[in-house]
């Protein structure tokens, strides 16, 4: 389970403890507590989901302050697997901007105390990952494409043991929500040796996202994993999800090392 922590900013966030008590600072933003409306209401971190550009970087610095940050380096997400590492030079990339964003990779990674990372969901399994003993921090956007194409095994490399990995997966849409076709399961199922965990309700296929990346990650030997339990379908109030409203914002996985 995850600590549900008001930041002092107003912003809401699920805090890891046991991450945080090994030195990483990581919250799960939820939707709550910033200024876009309508469909973004209201702490939309997603600056390419058409919400206005100033309530955006509003928000984002809102969450930067509870954190006791400046910024965070952002990424261009897209399904891949490519790892991204980042050093104090690109430290609030893509904050502001959206074309400055660290393109084309699904996983960011440094070493450096204070230096924010962020990934941005709306359903996909947003995954944290952190070596105590070398002091390495990854963050990793996994939705079902990116499970499918070997994003969890690519994060990994950034790691030499990981028995030693605390790993924590937040919010992300449940298998009550997410119906899949046959061959997005085989995909998965296939890429995975097999730890793609579904079921079949109500005439349906269903894929438990979050819980087949806990799965993979028991797989690759990672022994210490916190999981939220919370559905981001199912909480409207406090979880955007383009499965159930289609256009909507974007919560982010902010996460540093601590000093």
């Amino acid at each position: 389970m995850l600590e549900r922590r008001t930041l002092g900013t107003g912003v809401v966030a699920l805090v890891p403890r046991m991450m945080e008590e090994a030195g990483f600072l990581v919250a799960f933003t939820e939707r709550t507590g910033g200024t876009s409306k309508g469909a973004y209401q209201s702490l939309n971190l997603g600056l390419r989901d058409g919400d206005d550009r100033g309530g955006v970087v509003e928000n984002r610095r809102r969450v930067a302050r509870g954190l006791g940050v400046e910024s965070f380096a952002c990424a261009q997400q897209t399904h891949g697997t490519r790892r991204t590492r980042v050093g104090s030079a690109r430290s609030g990339t893509g904050f502001l901007d959206r074309a400055g964003a660290l393109r084309d990779t699904d996983c960011l990674e440094t070493s450096t105390t204070g230096l924010a990372l962020a990934i941005l969901t709306a359903d996909c399994v947003p995954v944290a990952l952190a070596d105590p003993v070398a002091g390495t921090l990854a963050l990793v956007h996994a939705g079902w494409r990116g499970i499918a194409r070997g994003i969890l095994p690519s994060a990994l490399g950034a790691f030499q043991d990981p028995a030693r990995l605390k790993a924590a997966v937040g919010p992300a849409v449940g298998p009550d929500h997410y119906e899949v076709g046959e061959e997005v399961a085989l995909a998965v199922s296939s890429a995975t040796a097999g730890r793609a965990m579904t079921e079949r309700r109500s005439g349906g296929l269903r894929l438990d996202l979050p819980g087949t990346v806990a799965a993979i990650l028991e797989g690759l030997g990672v022994r210490s994993i916190e999981r939220s339990e919370d559905c981001t379908a199912c909480e409207p109030g406090r979880f955007f999800s383009h499965r159930r409203d289609g256009e909507t914002g974007r919560q982010g996985m902010i996460a540093l090392r601590l000093g």
